[in-house]
């Protein structure tokens, strides 16, 4: 089928995470045949929680997802960040930026299940244990190549949604290089009690961050920072002496920890940032993390998703497709590069070990929050709807 004949296409999606799964859905949704690719033997989520801000819960409300998610998960009105002296440094609310605006704390357990009824419902084909390594493009179709050697297609259309160490990016984009962030984080969830209605992060320095992040039905996602470099001496040093350290930090996390147990039920996650120079080529586009993986700290990643997912199905829908991916890339680009370079930018100040970095937001944060335009800035950065430097909203 050549490329820009007809609307209706057969695409094959490369990753069955958050931007591929509600892809393949609106795609299939609009009369398109879908083919999702993943590389799992068994497909499941993956990751304890993550915080669906308004931009994201517009594409949910989109797919006829939201309200199923929100009946799930926790109500978040703010983000607030404290020293480990208990000082505040951020109070950010959704509500004063957004007039009844909030996020979620989602449990990536249960947006997966709707978005796999969703898939399924809308009859895409899916594929297990089926790593995307290459693709071999020519002028009627594209395949994809797996890392076994099989080969899957033709396709109209091959879609990268093979998330941060994305393959179809490295092919795309073969001069690209990432960034490894030498820390990372632990990340789990447990049972908490607490009546909290915020992400909640907690620093000492910038050697230690902790957040505790609601995620519903009486849950708490977890994460603590860490080097990839010390993981081990950490993991020797045994889950008593690691409970002390958050403790000492944020007693707010005594009833998470002790549900926890043990490290067996935390998953350490390393960070990159990588903002390739090109998203799409005549026959391949990339979303999600494999067009703009950056590290957590804004709470953008699985919004960035949905959002891109939503802009490149709508452009299919009423565009030949060469003219929708032209589309696609321009609307997206500005977005994505705004939150890359400010997550960049802030990510030592949280994570490096630089004492001189710490003293500089400990004094920095509390000033502009005190203003109330930058302090809007923030917020509207926070829930997604600022997408550039110069926006005024």
């Amino acid at each position: 089928m050549p490329l820009g004949s007809t609307p209706r296409l057969h695409v094959g999606i490369c990753g069955f995470g958050i931007a591929g799964g509600a892809l393949a859905t609106l795609l299939a949704r609009d009369g398109h045949k879908v083919t999702l690719l993943e590389r799992a033997p068994v497909v499941g989520p993956v990751g304890a929680g993550f915080l669906l801000q308004p931009s994201g819960q517009r594409v949910l409300e989109s797919l006829g997802l939201l309200q199923p998610i929100i009946e799930r998960s926790a109500r978040i009105e703010r983000v607030e960040a404290f020293t480990h002296t208990g000082r505040r440094l951020t109070d950010l609310r959704y509500s004063r930026a957004l007039p009844g605006g909030c996020a979620y704390g989602v449990q990536r357990g249960a947006i997966f299940e709707l978005l796999h009824s969703a898939v399924l419902g809308a009859g895409v084909r899916v594929v297990l244990d089926a790593e995307a390594s290459t693709v071999d493009v020519g002028p009627t179709g594209g395949t994809v190549i797996d890392v076994t050697g099989g080969i899957h297609g033709p396709f109209d259309l091959i879609v990268g949604a093979d998330g941060s160490r994305s393959r179809l990016r490295e092919w795309l984009n073969p001069r690209t290089r990432s960034r490894v962030y030498e820390h990372g984080a632990l990340w789990g969830m447990g049972k908490s009690s607490l009546p909290v209605d915020g992400l909640l992060q907690f620093t000492r320095g910038t050697r230690q961050l902790l957040g505790l992040l609601p995620i519903g039905s009486g849950r708490c996602g977890f994460f603590w920072g860490l080097p990839a470099s010390e993981l081990e001496s950490f993991r020797k040093r045994g889950f008593a002496a690691f409970r002390e350290d958050v403790l000492a930090i944020s007693p707010m996390a005594e009833e998470i920890l002790d549900d926890l147990g043990d490290f067996d039920r935390l998953t350490y996650a390393g960070y990159q940032h990588t903002l390739p120079s090109r998203s799409c080529s005549d026959r391949v586009v990339l979303v999600g993390d494999a067009a703009h993986s950056m590290s957590p700290h804004l709470g953008q990643g699985a919004n960035l998703g949905l959002l891109d997912a939503e802009c490149l199905a709508r452009h299919l829908s009423n565009q030949s497709p060469a003219a929708a991916l032209i589309a696609y890339a321009m609307e997206r680009r500005r977005h994505s590069r705004y939150l890359a370079i400010l997550s960049r930018v802030l990510t030592p100040f949280f994570q490096s070990g630089s004492h001189t970095l710490a003293i500089g937001r400990d004094v920095a944060l509390p000033l502009m929050c005190a203003i109330p335009w930058i302090r809007r800035q923030m917020e509207l950065t926070v829930a997604g709807v600022k997408r550039g430097f110069f926006d005024q909203l």
